[in-house]
């Protein structure tokens, strides 16, 4: 709990999401927080939250900001925090820089990705579609392959047109099973953008332009296998954890308390790391 006036930090603050929550809490209590927030990412919030003038009032974002150099004065901040976060940093240099702009005293408070959570499943679920959709039926490039071709004879728009409609075909398929094990997003998504595309196909005028629109949504697609990837890097077993927590201890923290989040008292969301700077 922290006292009124408290300066408070969110590392990795990402959608914004916490410090919204934060900021609401304070003027709900009149507690008057001071709150900053940070992302590596050169986020934008008052251009991209609905009402942000008034959502965001009293909150300070810093862009382009690593965990591991912050920008802060020394025992600065009252509080720090992070969801999915502090995993996806340099933790040593992490913890070294938030124990250096922390007061004595102050606690940080961590929830961290756990290899066993439900978010851990959906995303293996989900890598496995998009890697059916990207390496296995070549949707997107078969459709690049027939709509961008030059000079298009009635063999080669018969042999493109018969891959791309098998290619539908096997994501159609292949979305009951799918979705029997809680998945099918994936699947859903690529044939709407698929329809999307081919009906485009008949409403712009240059090639380019519908060439472009099958790059962006192929490269989406791509880039968020990336984040997946890196959520599975990031994820925390209990061998894990504690090495999180040995580096915290070298570095100057005391642990608090650790143990699994659930969410309905069942459902693992991640795990739970309160520290106190010494």
């Amino acid at each position: 709990t922290c006292l009124a006036g408290a300066l408070i930090f969110y590392i990795a603050t990402g959608n914004v999401a916490i410090a919204i929550i934060t900021s609401d809490t304070s003027l709900k209590l009149s507690k008057d927080f001071e709150v900053h927030a940070c992302d590596f990412a050169q986020i934008d919030p008052m251009r991209h939250v609905p009402n942000a003038e008034e959502r965001l009032a009293g909150i300070s974002f810093h862009p382009g900001v690593a965990v591991e150099n912050l920008p802060f004065e020394d025992a600065y901040f009252d509080a720090v925090s992070g969801q999915y976060a502090l995993e996806y940093t340099n933790i040593p240099a992490s913890l070294e820089q938030l124990h250096r702009v922390m007061v004595p005293g102050g606690k940080a408070q961590f929830i961290i990705h756990h290899k066993n959570s439900a978010l851990i499943r959906n995303s293996i679920i989900s890598l496995d579609e998009a890697d059916f959709v990207l390496r296995k039926t070549k949707i997107y490039r078969r459709l690049k392959h027939l709509v961008t071709a030059q000079v298009v004879s009635p063999k080669f728009a018969e042999t493109a047109g018969s891959q791309l409609v098998a290619s539908i075909r096997s994501l159609k398929r292949a979305l009951p099973e799918v979705q029997a094990v809680g998945g099918g997003q994936i699947l859903l998504g690529t044939l709407d953008n698929i329809q999307r595309l081919l009906n485009l196909r008949t409403e712009t005028g240059p090639i380019v332009s519908l060439e472009n629109e099958i790059n962006v949504a192929e490269t989406d697609l791509r880039l968020w296998v990336r984040r997946q990837k890196d959520l599975l890097e990031c994820a925390k077993d209990e061998n894990g954890l504690s090495e999180i927590e040995n580096a915290a201890q070298r570095t100057g923290f005391e642990v608090v308390s650790r143990g699994v989040q659930y969410h309905a008292k069942t459902n693992v969301v991640g795990w739970k790391l309160v520290l106190r700077r010494v």
